[in-house]
């Protein structure tokens, strides 16, 4: 099986093509800085005579924050650039990335059912790509995947915010103490390694044209990832963090666990203590 791999070079790309690589698929990389087979803009890079068996698209605009002053950037990336791969590239199947931020905020788990309210022009941009890859006539599957963490993690995101201080603390970098912002939200957490085996079983068990979500449906306080990393670090650390507004985002995960058999194995104090170590490798 060949595949190509949008975004490869990102957070998640770069285990994708780990997992790829591991199960034998043959993979061409596309990024728009590279290191990849193929380096470019998804919108104007020449796609000409590009084929595979299956299309990972992982590439597109990811800063939710950053897209309320560059909403054309996001919507281009996500939006046309997303049309764009499903359009040119001759593939058996398309597997797109999409985002839960297209989901309200709500106390019970979202099924893929129910009404999306996207909150900033990222996560309208990537409902418009949805709607877009599964309007093309191809083979496409859409995964609206919930937070997922890990080795590796920019330190824009919560858990490695965490972890990075803390290394740097141990390692003489940085002040003993850890900041962060509003630690009352939840959110449906899991581990990059089990979304990389979602990517898989998506390309090989999930019905075209479907949306499925990839998530657990029990949403984990800030809060209690916060505990949890301090309670690793090797030397005393204080913590100044605000207790903001209580909001939950999780999923309901029944539908790809029905179709796939998908469910997450890596415990999340394990997801944790992995990206902690990480941390402290960088810190070397």
């Amino acid at each position: 099986m060949k595949a190509l791999v949008t975004g490869a070079s990102g957070f998640v790309g770069r285990h994708l093509v780990r997992a790829l690589t591991e199960e034998g698929w043959r993979v061409l990389t596309l990024d728009r800085t590279g290191p990849a087979d193929i380096v470019g803009d998804l919108r104007t890079v020449s796609l000409r005579g590009r084929a595979a068996d299956v299309v990972f698209h992982l590439a597109g605009f990811a800063n939710p924050s950053a897209s309320r002053a560059h909403a054309q950037d996001a919507y281009d990336a996500n939006a046309r650039g997303t049309a764009r791969l499903v359009r040119e590239v001759r593939a058996d199947r398309f597997v797109v990335a999409s985002s839960c931020q297209v989901y309200p905020c709500a106390e019970r788990p979202h099924a893929e059912s129910d009404p999306v309210c996207p909150g900033s022009p990222y996560s309208a941009s990537k409902l418009c790509g949805e709607a877009l890859a599964l309007a093309a006539g191809r083979e496409v599957v859409v995964l609206r995947p919930f937070n997922h963490t890990g080795p590796g993690q920019s330190d824009q995101y919560v858990c490695p915010s965490i972890a990075r201080q803390i290394a740097r603390a141990e390692a003489g970098r940085g002040p003993r103490l850890v900041r962060l912002g509003n630690v009352a939200p939840e959110r449906d957490f899991f581990d990059v390694r089990d979304m990389t085996r979602a990517y898989l079983l998506a390309a090989l068990k999930a019905r075209s044209g479907e949306i499925y979500n990839v998530s657990t449906g029990r949403p984990i306080p800030i809060a209690a990832i916060l505990g949890t990393l301090v309670s690793l670090s090797r030397v005393p650390l204080k913590v100044k963090a605000a207790r903001g507004i209580r909001t939950v985002l999780t999923g309901d995960p029944a539908k790809f666990r029905a179709r796939t058999g998908w469910r997450p194995l890596i415990p999340f104090a394990r997801t944790l203590s992995d990206l902690l170590a990480h941390e402290r490798e960088r810190m070397t």
